[in-house]
């Protein structure tokens, strides 16, 4: 099972940019209804391209708010669960209801006999077989057999995987797996993800809609992908308490120097974060 604290990283699959949409003003979202409008359009704007496979890497309600699925979550990948299964149930009903026109019946099959891995797939069928969707709820790469079947079952028909159990990020490990021979061997079966993200690949998995938070020079970034417009990173602002834009319409994923190199040039100050506050002697 992976750890809850690195689930807050997607696999990288391609983030397609289409000319024309750059500039077009991406911002995170306040609120769990907001963020499913976001990402069913964004889902709904990749189908329109031909994309029937979709990733997203969403926040979880938690409170009144969104909160990243990392390790302030005591309860792990099955609290996690408990919050990431009704919102694809919620996603699949809102994209099946757009395209059918009459809300679709949503049934939810466990993935995990443990019941403990925090697996599930939810069917939504709508009075159309060609209106139907399914959703994979944080699969584990140990299901990649489920997902080659789905996909061959669903045809044209729309596959979601929501908040998927790998990283998204590069480690040693997944930087030796995309070396050939027996070092790309050996990377894989210490946990590298290069052969899992080219099955996928091939499969026609494409990264439609991620949300990413972390803390840089103080600050909290927020970093969206929403299909086909590309990566926004934004800065949380909290004299105005508002996400303010530092970088938009990016092909590829920014780098944490990226982001770091955008806050000096925007003249962004340093904020010392109470953990800093409190080791200052």
């Amino acid at each position: 099972m992976v750890s809850a604290a690195i689930l807050l990283f997607a696999a990288p699959c391609a983030a397609l940019v289409t000319p024309g949409t750059v500039g077009t003003a991406i911002r995170p979202p306040p609120n769990r209804e907001e963020m499913l409008v976001q990402a069913a359009a964004a889902v709904g704007r990749a189908r329109a391209d031909g994309v029937d496979r979709h990733t997203l890497r969403l926040f979880l309600p938690r409170g009144d708010g969104l909160s990243p699925p990392d390790e302030s979550w005591e309860g792990g990948i099955m609290q996690l669960f408990a919050a990431c299964s009704p919102l694809t149930r919620d996603l699949l009903r809102r994209l099946s209801t757009e395209v059918a026109g009459v809300p679709p019946s949503l049934n939810e099959q466990r993935l995990d006999v443990s019941g403990v891995d925090g697996e599930s797939v939810w069917f939504a069928q709508s009075s159309q077989p060609e209106d139907d969707c399914v959703g994979l709820v944080q699969p584990t790469p140990d299901r990649l057999a489920t997902i080659r079947k789905l996909c061959s079952e669903c045809g044209a028909r729309p596959l979601l995987m929501v908040n998927p159990q790998w990283r998204e990020g590069d480690d040693p490990f997944d930087a030796l797996s995309r070396k050939g021979g027996l070092l790309g061997a050996l990377g894989n079966a210490l946990g590298g993800k290069a052969a899992l993200q080219k099955e996928l690949s091939a499969l026609g998995f494409v990264d439609v809609y991620t949300l990413s938070e972390y803390v840089c020079r103080g600050s909290r970034i927020c970093l969206q992908l929403s299909y086909p417009l590309g990566w926004t990173a934004c800065y949380f602002a909290p004299e105005s308490e508002s996400w303010e834009p530092l970088l938009e319409g990016k092909e590829s994923r920014p780098t944490y120097q990226a982001i770091e190199e955008a806050l000096q040039e925007s003249e962004v100050p340093f904020r010392f974060t109470t953990y800093d506050l409190d080791n200052i002697v």
